[in-house]
């Protein structure tokens, strides 16, 4: 069988370097290559830099040439006013891996991109997994800012310069309208949560979708949290630099406790870049309410060190107000790690209430409070939530059945179109 993947992210053998953003998808490769290595799979993303086709072990990389941004500043700018989320050289390069590859089969990783745009130009079937759903963030891209944010936000100089969270809500705005198009013009989808279930039913009532966890990367499998080594009163989280992840949210919580005497806390914040939009609100609550002593943003983490800070925690937390099937909350659940997460989106589906983390309303800061507050203080319920979620994200990330899994997804496809 010859597979073709779209993916709008190059793997590990296209870079050279490890991959911390999507490396489920090199995860997901590794696993069939050891479930099955006579699949043969052809890999296909966007790159500036050119460079000829070449195989590694099960797989044959394909560059889909994208020139590189102007020099220009000002070209740039007025390029970012045009919220242009492809153009239609993308469309025919895509057309032209797939005429080059003849695969019997197309997978593709994300509606982000206008890979599924082109299926109907396929003459083989094609199945969509679903990352996140554009249609469903949109409308919260601006949860975790007050007005008066939001007004900054739309008189900074990166409006100005066509970059900042209104061009990226105007943007995704036009993502949107593709993306629906996507889901409407194909037939088979796979995914994680009840949430991207519900919202592929609601764009395709008539698609089929399956239902396949992701591979995480190696090293959180190896990797076990315990109480006795981890530092009460220490939070560990990863957020990143959009305001609906739920930074300035997890430190407004610690501002909260402070207030009512908790001044003990330790927030390890990763993801946030102190010289962003979000990074310079989370700075502002930490000068007004004096609490430089408790939060440290850590910036972008490798592997290693995103590792060593979930074993010194007492608590990981999950502030988003919009996630699908977070990385981060899987890989601290593999480790073992007691979890604080909010409702949001597809969350719901990865935790129990009790079980294997606390959950709570995703814009109720008090909720959110209260809920780091119990964990931290309560040993025994922090070690019987670590090991319950250890124990289920084992079962729910175990390579072997999710190759097994996307192998039959595959056959099952082809069957049902009769070209198996």
């Amino acid at each position: 069988m010859n597979v073709l993947w779209f993916t709008g992210v190059q793997l590990p053998a296209v870079t050279g370097a490890g991959l911390n953003r999507a490396g489920w998808q090199e995860g997901l490769r590794r696993a069939l290559y050891r479930h099955s290595p006579d699949l043969k799979l052809s890999i296909a993303s966007f790159g500036a830099e050119p460079y000829e086709p070449f195989r590694v072990e099960n797989a044959t990389y394909y560059n889909i040439m994208r020139e590189k941004p102007s020099n220009n500043r000002w070209r740039r700018a007025v390029d970012n006013w045009k919220h242009r989320t492809y153009i239609n050289e993308d469309l025919s390069r895509i057309l032209g891996i797939y005429k080059l590859v003849q695969p019997d089969l197309v997978f593709i990783f994300g509606t982000e991109n206008p890979f599924g745009l082109m299926s109907h130009e396929f003459s083989v079937p094609s199945i969509i997994s679903i990352q996140a759903v554009i249609n469903g963030l949109v409308e919260n891209l601006f949860c975790g800012l007050s007005t008066s944010q939001l007004i900054r936000e739309f008189i900074s100089r990166e409006t100005l310069i066509g970059q900042g969270i209104l061009h990226k809500r105007w943007t995704q705005r036009k993502q949107a309208i593709s993306e629906a198009q996507i889901y409407q013009q194909n037939k088979y989808f796979c995914g994680r949560t009840q949430w991207d279930h519900h919202w592929m039913t609601s764009l395709n009532p008539s698609a089929r979708y399956f239902h396949i966890d992701r591979v995480l990367r190696d090293p959180f499998y190896e990797e076990k949290w315990d109480l006795e080594n981890s530092s009460q009163n220490r939070i560990f989280s990863l957020c990143g630099n959009a305001p609906f992840k739920g930074g300035i949210t997890l430190v407004q919580a610690l501002a909260l406790l402070k207030k009512n005497g908790n001044d003990q806390l330790k927030l390890r914040l990763a993801g946030v870049d102190p010289d962003s939009s979000v990074g310079m609100y989370i700075k502002e609550i930490l000068r007004n309410e004096n609490m430089y002593n408790q939060v440290d943003l850590l910036g972008r983490l490798d592997t290693d060190q995103i590792i060593a800070e979930m074993k010194k925690a007492r608590v990981f937390v999950l502030p988003s107000h919009m996630d699908n099937s977070p990385n981060s909350l899987a890989e601290a659940m593999i480790v073992g790690m007691p979890c604080i997460v909010s409702d949001a989106g597809g969350v719901p589906s990865m935790v129990r209430e009790g079980i294997d983390g606390l959950l709570y309303p995703h814009n109720e800061i008090r909720a959110l409070a209260e809920k780091i507050e119990q964990l931290n203080n309560d040993s025994p319920l922090a070690e019987s939530l670590g090991r319950s979620a250890r124990n289920i994200a084992l079962k729910r990330h175990d390579s072997t059945h999710i190759a097994e899994l996307t192998l039959a997804m595959y056959q099952q496809v082809l069957a049902s179109e009769g070209t198996r």
